[in-house]
């Protein structure tokens, strides 16, 4: 197979800040306004759940934009950027629970302290199945570049079967999305539309048709009484969310754009997405959202809060990840100068 050289440009940086903000946004919504509950039964119905649906329906496709995007240009595996993202996490994972200790907003807790250090296991979901996605990669890369057309469509309609159709109840394969197979059927997806795939008419306008599709299908199973149902139909392993993850993306390849500003700021975007899910911050922003809630009645002012929040959040967020590289960036380069360290990365 013919090899294409695809250059990232500013669209696809711009995307990746884009759905940062998607990604607060959505959570501001989700767990600010309770949204989630639907899944726990312990949500309480609002005038506002209808909007709330619909606004989840167009920002629950960012995590799986994510993961395309990696598999449509190709993680190119390496030892020190592998090591760089975890020790990305574990600083956050750290200092953040110190900081709220120190400043009187957590108490000290030894087993919690410790359990900062095993945040793979017990953190952000998002973080160890990427990880693991990062690692098998280089696996990945030459396995699709030694299939053909029909190979790859045939890879496709199987994990289509087993990890997709049947997402709503879910099922032991997919873990409704959030796991590893999910991932993987995404990379190779973005792999299969990069190279045979190489326009889509009107992406943006099949993106909006999948995103009212799912608030359809979620407002429907509002309407019936059945909220866990409701709220499964947000599980990322949905055909139509993943289908309007890869509509999204074209419609910001489709953009030409170059701006050494924009490229700047998309290289922050993974720290905002470490310092607003971290356990304390989770809750405070949660908590906030819930204090707005209760003292706003006005629709519009309160979704105009939520922006307001969410700008706040992903602004504070890129500005506290800048200082973060400062400091960390030169440890890492400084351990991957010691020649046992340097022997280790060579293997690849």
């Amino acid at each position: 197979m013919k090899v294409e050289k695809v250059q990232r440009d500013s669209n696809i940086e711009l995307l990746r800040i884009v759905l940062m903000f998607m990604i607060i946004l959505h959570h501001v919504v989700t767990r600010g306004l309770r949204l989630r509950e639907l899944g726990t039964g312990g949500y309480v119905p609002t005038s506002s759940t209808g909007f709330q649906l619909l606004l989840n329906s167009f920002l629950i496709v960012a995590v799986n934009t994510y993961v395309f995007i990696s598999g449509y240009f190709q993680i190119r595996f390496k030892v020190k950027s592998f090591f760089a993202l975890f020790f990305q996490a574990l600083v956050y994972s750290v200092v953040l629970y110190l900081l709220f200790v120190v400043t009187g907003l957590a108490h000290f807790d030894k087993v919690t302290f410790i359990t900062t250090f095993f945040f793979i296991y017990k953190g952000w979901w998002f973080v160890p199945v990427f990880l693991v996605l990062y690692a098998i990669s280089p696996i990945l890369n030459k396995g699709l570049a030694a299939m053909s057309k029909g190979q790859l469509i045939w890879i496709l309609l199987i994990l289509l079967v087993f990890c997709n159709i049947k997402y709503i109840p879910g099922n032991f394969i997919s873990e409704r999305g959030f796991g590893i197979c999910n991932f993987i059927f995404i990379y190779i997806l973005a792999y299969f539309c990069r190279y045979y795939v190489p326009v889509i008419r009107v992406p943006w306008l099949w993106y909006i048709l999948c995103s009212l599709v799912t608030f359809a299908l979620a407002y429907t199973a509002f309407r019936m009484g059945k909220y866990g149902t409701a709220w499964n139909v947000y599980n990322y392993n949905s055909p139509f969310i993943i289908l309007a993850a890869v509509f999204l993306f074209y419609t910001f390849r489709n953009i030409s754009i170059r701006s050494g500003f924009i490229n700047s700021i998309a290289t922050l975007v993974f720290g905002t997405y470490l310092i607003h899910e971290q356990h304390d911050v989770c809750f405070m922003i949660r908590d906030f959202v819930g204090y707005l809630n209760s003292v706003i009645h006005n629709d519009v002012e309160l979704f105009s809060s939520l922006l307001g929040v969410a700008i706040v959040v992903f602004v504070v967020g890129i500005s506290i990840e800048k200082v973060r590289q400062l400091v960390c960036d030169p440890i890492v380069d400084a351990i991957f100068r010691i020649p046992v360290v340097q022997k280790i990365s060579a293997v690849w």
